[in-house]
């Protein structure tokens, strides 16, 4: 397997027009490989259990993605472990995590059709060897030893080009399957006639769906065969030009004794067969491979640079590139070279404008929607424009769409997000009343293609709070909050009234005991315990992981959980693994609802906890090999997140304008856009130096952490000094992102509590339930790596801190099991604590019983006190033995 490169004139032209000078070869940097199989890291989502890319050849949002299918798989059709290929069909995702398209699969082989490739097709799959394997974008090459056959592939908009190298036989055959995709065999047709082939294809299925698409195809060979035929089912005609049905397909003989080389091409339509001839005849006239993909290689090229980085290791400048490559994959172009598309109400349209779809909805508004604007805002527009095409044509913006049909997978009211958020950073070019008003038909009441997308939203109207996932509780708000967003840019004051108090809904599925996102019965009351771990109930995740995603209202979050200390506790804690999977109380990058979590590091003036994690995930979760990615792609979305990432800066607030800031990994960043150049300098940016030290934009140095897009909006100059070690900066009260509170009274802040006394003193108590959850554990400061006091002593436990002479106390803070990830069962259930000057004798500050929060606080009159005790006598609410006390601190 290798990645190649081609070597190209660097004249380059932006997608929307718009020159970049001085472009350089960005396409050698590309890996179509990575994420190419199972992921390197820990707990891999379900779905494909991998990145689920695909190596094969596809231009930006291209049509078509000609691509190997292999056997075991993955949702995209290819696996890179396994060494053998079934075919090489017209259409993949990047990154779905259900089976999905391998539409019109195409594979060369040789020698006598012994068996019915209408129910044998596996049987003729080829081996190959990694060594013959080799991709580069708008190009993939292979031998299939099998019959000793080099394939090449190359693409354009709408078609896919195949260059056959055929060893000397008369019998180089070509089979065409007219049935056969990811999700099985449906009826299509097969004409043959002369050096061309066209038909008909049914698709479709996705995630187990029953709704399907036709696909239509044009298949033009270099030259006529010497022979041809059908199949259908088990039964091989020789000689027959025309097949129909299930099982169907055709194939060509040619005779390579003198000439090995046999060329196709293949245009594809999803309107009509005359569509696809069209398609093929404009964008692939004659045989020329290599034009066709030099041709791809500068689209691509031209795109990436877009955005240039200099400087940097070789690792990450191929990830870095092969992310924003995966970027621009989906979603795709659906209309024909004359504007012809299928509406989502399945009726022939015509646009003057490209028409997309296939949109993971859930997956990318939280990274993808805001790096698409800003750097292809032209595109970005036509894709707004596509969506408020469905919504117009089925009834609402689209969820989860596959070729203008919806699937309405995964949760929430995403389609909105992706909206607001292309508007806010840029994308402006399309029908922003009409967007909104499908926006608001999408929470009274409508439907689309016959279905609503917010089937719980009379219980979260009636209740304001979902009782059955607090997950699509949260998805419902953080569309509302777009929604708000997007109303006020359009000076509709009464929608942003109505859409922000709606999306202050989140604060009802806060439990104040747990300290988590947490399910609520219908009658208000919390079941428990909780368990934070626990992803029942939940889309995707857990407690744990969902109770940060309330990314515009930080601020109340962080007052509830008791103040930014402790919220900075919880995020390391958090950060004890990077892929936690869906059942550890752990970050999990593999997966979107967590994507932005790195960032709240900011809402707590703690910008040194996001560079640090952020650094982490990078490194760790993201390498240069086939199973290189921690997750599914997601059609772009985890990509976006790398690229963000690698840029120094990140739009926490889904459906807002904000960047928070982290500095770059390069030290030269040059963002190319139509109303102007975005330059990020990273003074000293490296692995090894991921904090800031200072920041200026365009010359004026501030320590605010973040920024709106309008600062980068035109020509702007951002300037960063990186360093190995935190600084001050970004660390005052007034330098955190915004936080959106209206509509809602947020709780109030913590008190200030001052310095903890009790942090890092001597601690005695009760023996540990094993050699490392000892006494002094609840006073190291820390909930990471499950520290904690533990005990299983009989009778009352007891832990002792000696703050080493005499204080002022006048409050304490316990943090019991639950913000150490555990079940809140085993919160304590009751406990005295106690003062004293000696250590001998005694004074109970405070005296709790029937407790059973996550988090409990203690203000006291003021005394002096040296030593300071608590005596547990219930260790735990649900009738546990066992005492665990995570952090005892002493104010």
């Amino acid at each position: 397997m290798a990645v190649t490169a081609l070597l190209v004139a660097t004249g380059a032209t932006a997608l929307d027009g718009t020159a970049s000078a001085e472009a350089l070869n960005l396409t050698q940097y590309v890996n179509p490989f990575i994420g190419t199989d199972d992921s390197n890291s820990p707990n891999p989502v379900p779905g494909g259990a991998g990145g689920s890319t695909y190596p094969g050849a596809t231009v930006p949002f291209g049509m078509t993605q000609f691509s190997p299918d292999t056997p075991t798989a993955s949702p995209s059709g290819y696996r890179s472990s396994d060494t053998s290929i079934q075919e090489f069909s017209l259409t993949h995702f990047n990154g779905a995590g259900c089976p999905n398209n391998e539409d019109l699969g195409i594979l060369p082989v040789t020698g006598t059709l012994n068996s019915s490739p209408g129910t044998n097709w596996t049987g003729y799959a080829g081996s190959y060897t990694k060594a013959d394997e080799s991709a580069a974008p708008g190009y993939y090459k292979n031998r299939l030893n099998t019959y000793g056959t080099d394939v090449e592939l190359t693409a354009t908009k709408r078609t896919g080009f195949m260059r056959l190298s055929y060893p000397n036989t008369t019998s180089a055959r070509v089979l065409i399957n007219s049935s056969r995709s990811a999700t099985g065999n449906r009826g299509g047709s097969l004409s043959i006639s002369g050096s061309q082939v066209t038909g008909t294809f049914t698709g479709g299925g996705f995630c187990g769906s029953s709704k399907t698409y036709p696909l239509y195809y044009a298949i033009q060979f270099d030259r006529a065969p010497s022979g041809f035929g059908t199949w259908l089912g088990g039964t091989i005609s020789a000689g027959s030009a025309n097949v129909s049905g299930v099982n169907s397909g055709g194939y060509l003989t040619f005779d390579t004794s003198g000439n090995s080389l046999v060329q196709l091409k293949v245009g594809v339509s999803f309107v009509s067969v005359a569509g696809a001839q069209a398609n093929l005849a404009a964008e692939s006239p004659g045989f020329d491979f290599a034009a066709r993909r030099a041709a791809a290689d500068t689209a691509w090229n031209d795109l990436l640079n877009r955005v240039q980085v200099t400087g940097g290791a070789a690792a990450d400048l191929q990830k870095f590139y092969t992310a924003l490559y995966r970027v621009f994959q989906n979603p795709n172009v659906a209309s024909d070279v004359n504007g012809q598309y299928r509406g989502f109400d399945q009726t022939i349209r015509t646009a003057n404008h490209p028409v997309y779809q296939n949109y993971s909805g859930w997956d990318i508004y939280r990274s993808w929607a805001a790096l698409i604007a800003l750097l292809a805002p032209a595109e970005a527009s036509d894709i707004a424009k596509s969506m408020v095409l469905d919504g117009q044509q089925g009834g609402l913006l689209p969820k989860w769409s596959h070729n203008s049909n919806e699937h309405f997978v995964m949760t929430g009211d995403p389609g909105p997000i992706v909206v607001s958020s292309m508007y806010a950073f840029g994308a402006r070019g399309f029908d922003t009343a009409a967007a909104l008003a499908l926006m608001d038909k999408a929470s009274n009441g409508g439907t689309t293609q016959g279905q609503p997308i917010r089937g719980r939203q009379s219980g979260y109207v009636s209740r304001n709070y979902i009782t059955e996932d607090p997950s699509d509780s949260l998805e419902y708000s953080a569309s509302d909050f777009a929604v708000a967003q997007f109303a006020k840019a359009l000076g509709d004051n009464g929608k942003y009234s109505t859409y922000m108090t709606r999306a202050q809904w989140w604060r009802n599925v806060f439990g104040t005991e747990s300290g988590y996102v947490h399910r609520r019965n219908a009658d208000g009351s919390w079941p428990w315990p909780l368990n934070p771990a626990s992803p029942d109930g939940y889309t995707e995740g857990n407690a744990a992981q969902y109770t940060w995603m309330v990314p515009y209202n930080y601020q109340a979050l962080i007052n509830l959980m008791g103040g930014p200390k402790t919220a900075v506790q919880r995020l390391d804690h958090h950060f004890t693994q990077l892929n936690g999977g869906l059942s550890l109380p752990y970050f999990y990058i593999g997966n979107e609802p967590e994507h932005g979590v790195p960032w709240a590091y900011h809402y707590a003036a703690y910008p040194q906890g996001t560079s640090a994690a952020v650094r982490r995930v990078m490194n760790e979760s993201f390498t240069t090999g086939p199973g290189g990615l921690p997750g599914n792609d997601d059609l772009g979305a985890t990509s976006a997140w790398y690229v963000w990432s690698a840029l120094g800066m990140y739009p926490p607030t889904p459906g807002a304008d904000v960047l928070a800031l982290h500095g770059p990994l390069f030290p030269a960043v040059t963002i190319t856009r139509p109303g102007g150049t975005v330059r990020i300098n990273g003074t000293g940016a490296g692995q090894g130096a991921q904090h800031v030290q200072n920041f200026s934009l365009n010359g004026s140095g501030t320590s605010r952490s973040w920024l709106r897009y309008g600062d980068i909006a035109g020509n702007a100059t951002l300037n960063f000094t990186m360093g190995a070690s935190p600084s001050a900066w970004g660390t005052n009260a007034a330098d955190v992102p915004p936080s959106y509170n209206d509509g809602f009274t947020p709780p109030p802040a913590a008190p200030d509590l001052g310095t903890n006394l009790a942090l890092g003193k001597p601690a005695s108590g009760s023996a540990g339930c094993n050699g490392n959850e000892g006494p002094a554990k609840a006073f190291d400061g820390s909930l990471a790596n499950n520290s904690k006091w533990c005990s299983l002593a009989s009778g009352t436990k007891v832990l002792q801190v000696d703050l080493g002479s005499t204080q002022n106390v006048s409050s304490f803070v316990l943090k019991h099991a639950g913000l150490g990830g555990e079940t809140t069962g085993w919160n304590t259930g009751a406990f005295a604590i106690q003062t004293s000057l000696d250590g001998t004798n005694w004074t109970t500050a405070a005296n709790v019983s029937n407790a059973r929060s996550s988090r409990t606080y203690h203000p006291v009159s003021q005394r002096s006190a040296r030593y300071v005790r608590v005596n547990v006598t219930t260790p735990a609410n649900d009738g546990n033995g066992a005492a665990r006390i995570y952090e005892f601190e002493v104010y």
